[in-house]
């Protein structure tokens, strides 16, 4: 074996094993997604250029004194602009209820993007906001943001009340975190609106995720056969967990049970078609059936989507290594076992 060949190989074994070892935490949500503060912090001071030629650049220490929403998104690939779109346009719906209460609204370019690819995102989201880009990306690593498009929510006194990735509900949960940082509502208050189906669960539902939970136990303890089993169990009671879909999509992946692996993986992302977790699996799956360039573009949309996921560089490195694109898999690699180590030094 050359050299080279051997290097790649054994990193790439040290990775798979980092892999497995989190494996439990592949499929865990990103509930914060900002690296270098947390809510309650002071927010970092950054400085914003503005997209329109003669306007100020502002700066996040500079509009202290009033609360403002700032949304983080880049337009480098068809699917960030896509759901850049889908956010910005979404959160026009609050512009009047923003205005109310004097909330200020940013929207920042934090890729540098050209100018066709950020009017396309204005022309599909209709935004008003003002637009601002973050020149070197300066404040990308400043804030370290990690998920796109993404928003943040800081008070008159220049503290963070809140950071959220995008989700359906995504609305519904600004206004909220919105309502409690003015005092107009307590966070409990909230959380009751905003999960008004948190109410008694059926039979069904109960015994469904007493199987799923069981299943999560088997995961941790790495009894892979006992988990399928228990997510299986819980998928056959309750057919809409697609929590419990998505699990064991990914470990009939594991067995190479394409055909089980591709019908749980699809469910799951029926009911949830922005689930990251969800397009790695497909990525994997796509691989093995020989698709790789779907396989690719599939995993390409993962990373940029939440670039900290190191089972995404992994798996694309894997694809890149089938395409006999040797450089490019050793790059993936590298970058799977850094944010490793990231997420491992911070007790993630």
């Amino acid at each position: 074996m050359q050299a080279g060949h051997y290097g790649k190989f054994i990193f790439r074994i040290m990775i798979s094993l980092s892999v497995l070892f989190l494996y439990t935490t592949t499929l865990m949500a990103v509930a914060f997604p900002f690296r270098e503060f947390n809510e309650g912090d002071s927010v970092p001071d950054v400085t914003l250029k503005s997209f329109e030629a003669g306007r100020q650049a502002v700066t996040f220490s500079g509009i202290k004194g009033k609360p403002f929403i700032a949304v983080f998104w880049g337009a480098d690939l068809p699917e960030k602009i896509e759901h850049s779109a889908k956010v910005l346009a979404e959160l026009e719906n609050l512009a009047s209820f923003l205005q109310e209460r004097n909330v200020q609204r940013l929207s920042v370019n934090v890729q540098n993007d050209d100018a066709a690819a950020i009017n396309e995102v204005l022309n599909r989201s209709g935004s008003t906001m003002a637009l601002y880009v973050d020149e070197n990306q300066k404040a990308y690593a400043t804030l370290g943001i990690f998920v796109m498009p993404t928003v943040l929510l800081v008070d008159k006194d220049g503290n963070v009340a809140a950071g959220m990735g995008y989700s359906r509900d995504l609305v519904d949960r600004l206004k909220g975190a919105v309502e409690v940082m003015l005092g107009e509502k307590t966070a409990e208050q909230v959380a009751a609106e905003l999960r008004p189906e948190m109410k008694v669960a059926s039979d069904q539902e109960k015994a469904g995720r007493r199987h799923f939970d069981f299943g999560m136990v088997m995961l941790k303890r790495g009894q892979m056969d006992a988990a399928v089993r228990e997510f299986a169990k819980a998928v056959e009671i309750d057919p809409e967990m697609s929590e419990a879909q998505l699990r064991l999509g990914c470990l009939y992946l594991r067995g190479n049970e394409l055909d089980r692996a591709e019908n749980a993986i699809n469910k799951a992302l029926e009911a949830d078609p922005g689930s990251v977790d969800g397009r790695i699996c497909r990525g994997e799956l796509l691989r093995l059936k020989g698709q790789t360039d779907e396989a690719a573009t599939e995993l390409q949309a993962a990373v940029a989507l939440q670039p900290d996921k190191y089972d995404a560089y992994y798996y694309l490195g894997r694809v890149l290594e089938d395409q006999k694109k040797h450089r490019d898999a050793m790059d993936m690699y590298k970058k799977a076992y850094g944010e490793i180590l990231k997420q491992s030094a911070a007790g993630k």
